[in-house]
């Protein structure tokens, strides 16, 4: 009997660790990993598709401006890359990247797949920002998951001359 007493206190405490390690390691660690500045006339197939989706209502991503676009000449994409790692104990569901638009920006998108980061690894993930001229590329990049079915959110400003 005081063997399983033993036993049972041990148990007890590991999962009290592992919940006590959980409660501080909750947060992802965010990385900048790249920024592609790409006019959109280079893309232009890209561009119209996007034009098409803004005139027909089915684009999937956040419009910030409701008018229509112009040429392409006249826009530029940024392509921001994030890597995230996972350190916790539970994995990280429903990744998403939002940018804090500025006055310029005309709307932004990124991968239609559910994320999903596992516990203990990274993964990279990207937002397109389609801007009017070429603004400066600092953004503040706003990343939400979910950890335990609880909403997160963190910040992370996107600065290129770090």
């Amino acid at each position: 009997m005081k063997a399983l007493a033993i036993i049972l206190t041990v148990l007890v405490l590991a999962v009290a660790g592992c919940l006590c390690y959980e409660m501080y390691h909750t947060k992802l660690e965010i990385v900048g990993k790249g920024l592609q500045v790409l006019p959109a006339q280079e893309r232009s197939a890209q561009f119209d598709a996007l034009r098409d989706a803004i005139s027909n209502r089915t684009m999937q991503g956040t419009l910030l401006r409701d008018e229509p676009l112009a040429s392409a000449q006249d826009y530029t994409y940024y392509i921001y890359s994030l890597r995230i790692k996972n350190p916790g104990l539970v994995s990280a569901e429903m990744v998403e990247l939002q940018i804090a638009p500025t006055d310029a920006d005309i709307l932004f998108y990124g991968d239609t797949r559910e994320i999903v980061i596992p516990a203990g690894q990274s993964r990279d993930v990207w937002c397109v920002l389609l801007t009017k001229g070429t603004p400066s590329p600092i953004r503040e990049i706003f990343i939400t998951y979910y950890l335990w079915g609880h909403p997160l959110e963190m910040r992370y400003t996107y600065d290129d001359m770090r």
